[in-house]
């Protein structure tokens, strides 16, 4: 048996419920991220930031640099720190070889 307090309760949580399904379709996430907002994002430094434009991202994959200013793409970085682009990479490059390959052993 449901007693009155319960079935308050329960229209309360409804009302909660419904107040964060709310929320929840207003938030957007960002894909183009400022150097602060990558910085933050992936817990580094801005310094740190610079440095692996400089030796590990890459231009027009990961960052774009537009009007002065650059803007890091936050699906590519995260590709980047699971390193999805690297096992893509690698079987682009087993495919291109296999081609090679296969073709040298036609002649």
């Amino acid at each position: 048996m449901i007693d009155m307090e319960n079935i308050n309760l329960i229209k309360s949580i409804a009302q909660d419920i419904e107040t964060i399904k709310k929320s929840l379709s207003s938030i957007q996430v960002k894909r183009w991220l400022n150097t602060n907002e990558i910085a933050k994002y992936l817990g580094y430094s801005k310094d740190r930031i610079y440095k692996l434009k400089e030796d590990a991202f890459i231009e027009n994959l990961h960052f774009y640099k537009k009007t002065g200013k650059i803007l890091f793409d936050r699906v590519a970085i995260d590709d980047w720190v699971v390193g999805k682009e690297n096992n893509d990479l690698i079987q682009s490059k087993r495919h291109i070889v296999d081609n090679i390959l296969s073709s040298i052993k036609k002649i």
